[in-house]
């Protein structure tokens, strides 16, 4: 992919009105805020490429003349990548003019949402941007460029529903799956709820998020015919699920784990995977709580054509909801989008 030339400039800071985004990513709870966004402009004076969110160093100039070094957080490198952001993308030197979410602490740090580069295109930066500057409301924003070899490899492999499916960040129907809310909680779930703390989630660092957590990844995933049964990945911390095809109920484990243990079966062209025996965990970022009394159904099915994976997930956990939950989404096939590493936490070169 080509690089980009650097964005204008005008070394300054200004409050700006930006569309808040559907839902706040785990690191973003209790340091950033939503409802008061701003805008920066400066230059780029550190880089650090990592899950699970790259970070920069912007110098501003502030309206005293003083220079001002701005931590800057953005979407994950998967998430930059579909949007057609690598890692040369943003250089030491470059001039940048990025808006999004400011800090609770009073610091000068930014979740960055939006970036403005020098020819008119918006660059959104996270799967639940939406374009801020007139040059995005108009439709001129960044695309990704197709790597045609990888394309046409991914177009020789695909057989059915083996191949690697991406997440679509442009239609609400596709991306995120718990945007709805997740439905009335039972007192003990509640009460739950109630007790937990952000600052202290799990989430907060590099830890491998549970089932059904993960299948709101914003992620690539892959399905992989292993023998006579199927694996499925999800680039989001190396996620490995296997999926025991056609065994009993009775094949249940005693032990419980954090993807617990799926069993699945074909219904015509479609899978259909039941999942039980997972850890108690979270469902999402706002502490709603899962037990171990959870069973998930999942159900996968292509459209005709192909292109497009459709997604239900029930959840049956009587301890924790009142109800039976149901949640959709849905996948596109790329044919040159492949699974990276994620490597949490570690510099990427």
């Amino acid at each position: 992919m080509q690089m980009r030339t650097a964005a204008t400039v005008w070394c300054a800071i200004s409050a700006a009105l930006i569309a808040p985004a559907v839902l706040s990513h785990h690191s973003s709870i209790g340091i950033y805020d939503e409802e008061n966004p701003v805008e920066i402009e400066g230059v780029v004076t550190d880089v650090r490429w990592r899950n699970p969110h790259p970070s920069f160093t912007v110098a501003v100039t502030d309206e005293s003349g003083q220079t001002v070094d701005w931590q800057i957080e953005t979407g994950s490198i998967s998430t930059l990548r579909l949007r057609g952001v690598d890692r040369d993308f943003i250089q030491v030197g470059d001039r940048v003019r990025m808006a999004g979410q400011s800090s609770l602490r009073g610091l000068p740090e930014m979740f960055a949402e939006n970036l403005l580069l020098d020819d008119g295109r918006e660059v959104l930066l996270r799967a639940v941007s939406k374009p801020y500057w007139p040059a995005g409301l108009s439709g001129n924003t960044y695309e990704r460029s197709v790597n045609e070899d990888w394309d046409a490899e991914g177009r020789r492999s695909a057989q059915g529903i083996f191949r690697v499916w991406t997440p679509i960040f442009d239609d609400p129907e596709a991306y995120p799956l718990y945007s709805h809310g997740a439905g009335p909680l039972t007192a003990a779930g509640q009460a739950k709820k109630d007790q937990w703390n952000p600052r202290e989630s799990e989430y907060m660092q590099c830890q491998p998020k549970a089932m059904p957590y993960i299948m709101a990844s914003a992620y690539p995933i892959q399905f992989i015919a292993q023998g006579d049964d199927i694996l499925l990945l999800v680039e989001e911390f190396d996620t490995e699920r296997v999926v025991h095809m056609n065994e009993p109920r009775s094949a249940l484990p005693d032990d419980y784990s954090r993807l617990g243990y799926a069993r699945g079966h074909w219904d015509g062209e479609a899978l259909v995977v039941e999942t039980e025996r997972i850890e108690a965990s979270v469902l999402y970022t706002d502490g709603t709580p899962t037990s171990r009394a959870i069973s998930l159904v999942e159900r996968f099915e292509m459209n005709d054509s192909e292109d497009r994976l459709y997604y239900t997930l029930t959840i049956n956990d009587p301890e924790s909801f009142a109800e039976e939950l149901e949640f959709t989404r849905y996948w596109v096939w790329q044919p040159d989008i492949r699974l990276q590493p994620y490597d949490c936490g570690n510099l990427q070169n």
